[in-house]
């Protein structure tokens, strides 16, 4: 933005620069938008006021880091999760 406005601030009228500036603003951030949205985090962490959550893409991350933190007293799996391995008995 701050490279490309010194060019563009003579050939923009005074009334519509806000709305160009903006544009420009909005150009330059699609590619990291655009990104965010086709290639999402493999983790998504949310933070609370007492705890953490982690949200994991594909389940075998999630059960990797479970196990690798099973010594931890605040990691749990969750129950209902259908990735869950079972046992036969």
């Amino acid at each position: 933005m701050f490279f490309l406005w010194p060019y563009l601030v003579d050939f923009v009228p005074a009334a519509f620069r806000k709305w160009v500036a903006m544009g420009l603003i909005l150009m330059c951030f699609s590619p990291w938008f655009l990104w965010e949205v086709y290639f999402p985090p493999a983790v998504e962490i949310t933070a609370y006021s007492e705890s953490v959550n982690y949200t994991f893409l594909d389940s075998s991350y999630a059960y990797d880091f479970a196990e690798m933190n099973e010594h931890a007293d605040w990691v749990y799996m969750d129950e209902n999760a259908d990735w869950l391995p079972r046992s036969n008995d």
